[in-house]
């Protein structure tokens, strides 16, 4: 993917970085509302990346309380891996979700939403 950039008078046209990518992570995750999830694939499939890619940029969040990482799981609808400042904390992310959507679960499509087939 190309990244776009406005500076000044220029428009600089690059490759995609991974700081690029792990932007977009954690932009498409806070899409996700309260008492919703939605995938690793699904938010892959949007960037044209793997899922495990997502997966590892989310266990890095530094900021779980403006990034919900907890929100995203497994295709297959398990919990997936969750590590809160640097501790696995799988039991931490089912609490957060059963405080959030209070046992209705909501599934949330993010390349629905974005019109991606």
């Amino acid at each position: 993917m190309l990244v776009i950039e406005l500076k000044k008078d220029d428009i600089i046209v690059r490759k995609w970085s991974l700081f690029d990518i792990e932007e977009a992570v954690y932009t498409l995750t806070q899409l996700v509302p309260i008492g919703c999830t939605t995938t690793y694939k699904d938010l892959a499939k949007v960037l044209g990346i793997s899922p495990r890619l997502v997966a590892k940029i989310l266990s890095r969040n530094k900021n779980p309380i403006a990034i919900p990482c907890h929100r995203v799981v497994k295709a297959d609808g398990s919990l997936g891996g969750y590590t809160l400042y640097g501790k696995r904390a799988l039991e931490f992310k089912e609490r957060l979700l059963s405080l959030e959507n209070m046992h209705k679960l909501c599934k949330y499509s993010i390349p629905e939403l974005l019109e991606i087939e």
